[in-house]
Order: structure tokens, then C-alpha cells, then sequence
């Protein structure tokens, strides 16, 4: 009697949770340098999940935008005018991952320069489970690996959480994902914390880019090889189109300042040369 009240409970459990919406925490560290390994960035990302779907994105930067929103808007009603303090904005992770469960669709969403892309992933990750077990925090994981954008990866799921998700583009393990690293050791996840939320927060549409342009994965690749080379060329572009001089009394102040911008973007683009999806350097 008592193991059939116990299996009704449990299996009640897991209904109630896969039918919530639910906030997932992880802390994603990562080596973006592969010439400066003591470089180990942290980052806050949140998955949040639906019966029907997902958004991944980053809380770090949403919060760090959030409250420079807030700043700028009391400066310009009190001042007319704005100064963005370069330390204001925190977080490097500013693109979205949306999975709809229901047609599998998995859509990446970033902008290379000035244009918002809304990129659909046509790789399927096929996983090889295994039957080794580890505990991580509260949560009971069993372990599987995958081949993904040029890297392997080592993930531990939980089957007791029925919500076949993960970070960044990772699902379809019979569980949530609670630890996922790839084999280099320079891109780790682990889950946090847990949070139910009774209707989806407003907070989770905030990274919803207007006017996106739908590219294919090849297409993808090739623009953001071409703005890696070149990335300046958008606010060239912009300049030439308008006539604008960026605030500059003089062409030669706007080709310095323009000079000096490309220098600072190639110097990023340089030290950015351990993406997770590898392969799109290749």
C-alpha cells in the first residue's frame, strides 16, 4: 500500500513539474582566449521552459542592461543628455537560443554588427548514453557524450526531472541536463538552482529582436567569417550612407575615431578564438 501511494506521489511529482514553467540557473565557464587559459570567464545563463518551449539566454547580461535602462532614463529626464560609463554594461553572452518542443525547431538568435539574425540549427546531436552514475548537488545524473560543432561533449542528465532540455543548443536525453563540458575542458555548464515560475516572467522576452533576417547555418558562417576579417565595416558603412561624421568637427577626427574603433574590434575578435561551436572558424 505504502509503495503504491509512494509511486502515485512521485509520478504526481513529475507530471506537476513537466506541466510548470520552470527557470533552470546555470554558471557557464568558459576560456574565450585558447592562448590565455587562466582566463576563465563566468557568466549567469537561465533556461526557462515551457509545456511548449524554451529560451536560453544570459541573466548577467540582461540584468547588467536592465539596470543601465534604468540609469539612462533618470539621466535624460534629469540631465537631457546621456553618459554611458564604459564599466556599466557586464556580461558577454548576448545572443538567445528558443527550442520549440513541439516541431523541434531550435533558433539561434544574435547580431553581427548592426543586423539582428535569426539563425535554425539543422544538426541533430546524437547522444551515446552510458550506464555510469554521479551525484551533482541534489540531483542523481547518469552520464552521456555527443559530437557538437566540432567539439566533444561529456553530459550528465537527471531522468527524475522529465524536461528532456539542456543549455545553449543541447536536448533529447531522457532528462534535463545538469552538467555539460566538452572535452578541452574551456566550455562548462552546471546547473544552480531551480525556480518555479507560475507564468512566464515578462523578463524572458526582453532579448526578442525585432526585424530579424532568417539565415541558414552556411550562411551564418560565411557572414560572421566576413565581419571577423572585416569588423568595422558596418559602421563604415552606416557613415557612408548617411553622411554621418559621428559627432566629429572634421572627415579626418571621424576616420580617426573610425580607425581606432576597428583596432579595438580586431584586437576582441582576436582574443575570441575559442568559440564553443569551433567549427565555425574552420
Amino acid at each position: 500500500m505504502n509503495k503504491k501511494f509512494f509511486a502515485l506521489l512521485f509520478l504526481g511529482m513529475v507530471i506537476f513539474l513537466s506541466a510548470q514553467n520552470q527557470r533552470f540557473m546555470y554558471e557557464y565557464k568558459f576560456v574565450s582566449d585558447s592562448t590565455n587559459r587562466d582566463d576563465v570567464k563566468t557568466e549567469l545563463m537561465n533556461l526557462d521552459t515551457t509545456p511548449k518551449g524554451s529560451k536560453f539566454y544570459s541573466y548577467t547580461s540582461y540584468r547588467s542592461d536592465s539596470i543601465m535602462k534604468v540609469d539612462l532614463e533618470k539621466q535624460l529626464k534629469a540631465n537631457g543628455s546621456i553618459n554611458i560609463k564604459t564599466d556599466q554594461r557586464k556580461g558577454v553572452i548576448r545572443y538567445t537560443i528558443a527550442k520549440n518542443y513541439t516541431n523541434g525547431n531550435v533558433d539561434f538568435r544574435t547580431r553581427i554588427g548592426m543586423d539582428a539574425f535569426r539563425v535554425q540549427e539543422d544538426r541533430k546531436i546524437t547522444w551515446k548514453i552510458f550506464p555510469d552514475k554521479q551525484k551533482i548537488g541534489n540531483w542523481e545524473t547518469q552520464k552521456a557524450t555527443a559530437e557538437f560543432a566540432g567539439r566533444k561533449w561529456t553530459a550528465w542528465f537527471c531522468s527524475d526531472i522529465p524536461i528532456q532540455d539542456g543549455p545553449y543548443k543541447f536536448s533529447g536525453l531522457p532528462g534535463l541536463i545538469i552538467k555539460l563540458e566538452d572535452n578541452t575542458h574551456s566550455h562548462l555548464y552546471q546547473l544552480m538552482a531551480v525556480k518555479n515560475l507560475g507564468t512566464l516572467e515578462p523578463e524572458i522576452y526582453a532579448f526578442e529582436i525585432s526585424k530579424e533576417i532568417p539565415l541558414k547555418s552556411a550562411e551564418y558562417k560565411k557572414l560572421l567569417l566576413e565581419h571577423r576579417k572585416d569588423p568595422a565595416k558596418g559602421l563604415r558603412q552606416i557613415s557612408m550612407d548617411n553622411g554621418v561624421v559621428l559627432n566629429m568637427a572634421n572627415s579626418a577626427e571621424n576616420d580617426k575615431f573610425m580607425k581606432e574603433r576597428e583596432e579595438r574590434l580586431k584586437e576582441q575578435i582576436k582574443k575570441d578564438n575559442n568559440l564553443i561551436e569551433i567549427d565555425l572558424l574552420k
